[in-house]
C-alpha cells in the first residue's frame, strides 16, 4: 500500500513518550525515498508511453505530431493513474517532512526544559540530528547572554511570565557563594532562599537546588 511505511515511520514518534525519542528509523526512512524513486518512474513511464502512442495516432493520420507538454492526450484510465502515483509522491514526502519536523521540534523543546539532552534521547539520534541539536543550543544561548546583542535572559526559566520574580528554593547540596542580583548568597545543603527565580533555573536543572512547593 502506498504510504505505508511512512506511516509507520511517523507513528514511531508519535507514540513515544514526549520527553523521549525512538532511534532514528534510517532504514524505514530510505525505503520511503526508494518508493518515491519508484513511484515517480512509473509515473513517468505511464506518460511517455501514452504520449508515444497519441504521437503515433498522429502520424498515422497524417497529422503534425504536437510537442511538450500539451501534446499529451491520455484515456481517463491513463490521468487517473498518473493522479494516483502523484499524489502517492506528495503524500510520502509530507509523511518524511513530518517525521524529520516532530523529532526536531522534540529536540528544540529538551533543549529549552533540560538545556542539555538525557542520555536515553541523545542516544538516538542520528548525527545530523545531533548537529542541529548543538547549534540551536549555541543560537540560544547566545541570544540569553548578556552584550553582543543578546536579551540578557534566561528565557527557558519560565516559559511564562511569573507572578513573583521570587522563589523559595532549597539547598540540596553544598556549592559555595553565588552573586545573584539581590546580592552574595551562600548555597549550604538543607538551608532556603528567596532568589531570583529566572536566575536559579540553570542550578534547579543542575540538582543544586529544589523549588519549594507552592512556589513553582
Amino acid at each position: 500500500m502506498f504510504g505505508k511505511t511512512g506511516i509507520e515511520l511517523l507513528q514511531e514518534v508519535a507514540q513515544c513518550p514526549a520527553d523521549s525519542l525512538p532511534a532514528f528509523n534510517e532504514e524505514a526512512f530510505r525505503n520511503v525515498i526508494d518508493e518515491v524513486h519508484l513511484q515517480h518512474e512509473r509515473l513517468t513511464s505511464v506518460y511517455n508511453e501514452s504520449r508515444e502512442r497519441h504521437r503515433q495516432r498522429q502520424v498515422e493520420a497524417g497529422e503534425e505530431p504536437e510537442e511538450g507538454g500539451a501534446g499529451w492526450r491520455g484515456t481517463e484510465a491513463e490521468a487517473s493513474e498518473l493522479m494516483v502515483y502523484h499524489s502517492a509522491i506528495l503524500r510520502n514526502k509530507r509523511l518524511l517532512f513530518a517525521y524529520v519536523k516532530e523529532r526536531l521540534d522534540r529536540i528544540q523543546e529538551l533543549r529549552w526544559t533540560h538545556r542539555t539532552l538525557p542520555d536515553h534521547v541523545k542516544a538516538n539520534l542520528s548525527p545530523l540530528e545531533l548537529q542541529y541539536f548543538r547549534q540551536y543550543d549555541k543560537l540560544l544561548s547566545r541570544y540569553m547572554r548578556s552584550g553582543a546583542g543578546g536579551v540578557g535572559l534566561d528565557l527557558t526559566a519560565d516559559p511564562s511570565p511569573p507572578d513573583d520574580p521570587y522563589v523559595q528554593v532549597r539547598v540540596l547540596r553544598d556549592y559555595g557563594e553565588i552573586v545573584f542580583t539581590s546580592g552574595k548568597v551562600s548555597l549550604q545543603r538543607g538551608k532556603s532562599h528567596w532568589l531570583p527565580k529566572d536566575e536559579v533555573h540553570p542550578l534547579v536543572m543542575d540538582g543544586v537546588l529544589e523549588v519549594l512547593a507552592g512556589n513553582s
